[in-house]
């Protein structure tokens, strides 16, 4: 099962590099190479050195976890430099920036986020004043689509029937709290389809799938790679995914999209690598390509193979386009819905 191979690749992790205390930072080195005006000759001479401290919003075992120890894992290998893995959850990342905050822009100094950070997080929690501006986007981890499961006992087998079960029933889902992704993209959907729904919320999408398979709630959207295992059991069935392509990794299903259903809802779920603002730009652009060159090694392969991790090579450029057009979907979704 995926939550196996998860734990295998965790454990294999950590005995290859140090975790830190949960509430604890590391002071790290800055390494200096080039003026930082960003040219591909500078990215491509700066080298990772010092010690890292990696700050992830996710709780040790879990997938953006177990990613963010894969790369750690990669920094020690190929460049024998110390990664420390600190698991500093909360806010989808905003608990990890904040104490990066309190360190000089240094690349040896990062945190792995949700992109919910820069979307739903500042209209939920405008408080925390959270700002693309006071960030650098290193790269991708993974980039995952939602997809939107029922229960197979529960008699739906599409969205179709979803829907003439909404007609006599209020349609119970599992999600996020209010403000996290699966909570805004079925808040959207139903809104949108004009169905009586009402979340059941969680901490955690494992415990949304658990609702639905013991019937207190009757769908749930999660992440294709966190889907796979229940719905190759046969334990839940996929009914739409929130992406502009159908879906087919699932034996037995070619899953429609939710455009296709005629509700144009296509937000992925994004984990991240940022630095502070101020950091060089060839410094930045050469961490990700150490970690690049690290996908290529057979090492990084039979890890990610045992993890069930499907690597997203999107750049921090591309990253900050993203994080903009999605920040933007989610207000529109947060002025009509919340």
């Amino acid at each position: 099962m995926m939550k196996k191979r998860l734990f295998s690749a965790l454990c294999a992790g950590a005995m290859v590099f140090s975790l830190a205390a949960c509430n604890s930072s590391t002071p790290s080195s800055s390494s200096g190479s080039g003026s930082g005006d960003g040219s591909s000759s500078q990215s491509e001479a700066y080298t990772p050195s010092g010690e890292f401290n990696i700050r992830v919003f996710a709780a040790a075992g879990g997938v953006a976890d177990t990613v963010t120890r894969i790369a750690a894992q990669g920094l020690q290998e190929q460049y024998g430099v110390t990664a420390i893995v600190n698991n500093l959850t909360g806010a989808n990342g905003a608990v990890a920036a904040a104490d990066m905050d309190t360190y000089d822009p240094s690349i040896n100094e990062l945190s792995v986020v949700s992109m919910s950070l820069f979307t739903m997080g500042p209209l939920m929690n405008p408080e925390l004043n959270v700002s693309l501006d006071n960030y650098e986007m290193v790269g991708s981890l993974i980039r995952d689509e939602f997809v939107l499961l029922v229960s197979a006992d529960s008699g739906i087998k599409s969205w179709d029937d979803l829907v003439a079960y909404g007609q006599d029933h209020q349609i119970i889902y599992g999600s996020n709290a209010p403000g996290g992704s699966t909570h805004v993209i079925q808040i959207a959907l139903f809104g949108e389809a004009g169905l009586d729904a009402q979340a059941l919320t969680s901490d955690g999408s494992n415990k949304d799938i658990l609702a639905v398979m013991s019937g207190d709630a009757i769908c749930t959207a999660a992440t294709v790679s966190l889907s796979a295992t229940y719905v190759e059991s046969g334990d839940l069935i996929p009914i739409a995914i929130f992406s502009d392509e159908p879906y087919t990794g699932f034996e037995g299903y070619e899953v429609p999209t939710v455009p296709s259903l005629g509700y144009d809802i296509t937000i992925p779920s994004y984990n991240f690598i940022i630095t502070r603002a101020g950091v060089p730009a060839n410094e930045v652009e050469g961490f990700y390509n150490a970690l690049l060159a690290y996908r290529e090694t057979d090492e990084f392969k039979t890890a990610a193979e045992a993890a069930n991790y499907t690597p997203d090579n999107t750049d921090g450029e591309t990253l900050r386009s993203e994080m903009e057009h999605y920040a933007q979907v989610c207000k529109e979704i947060y002025d009509k819905y919340y």
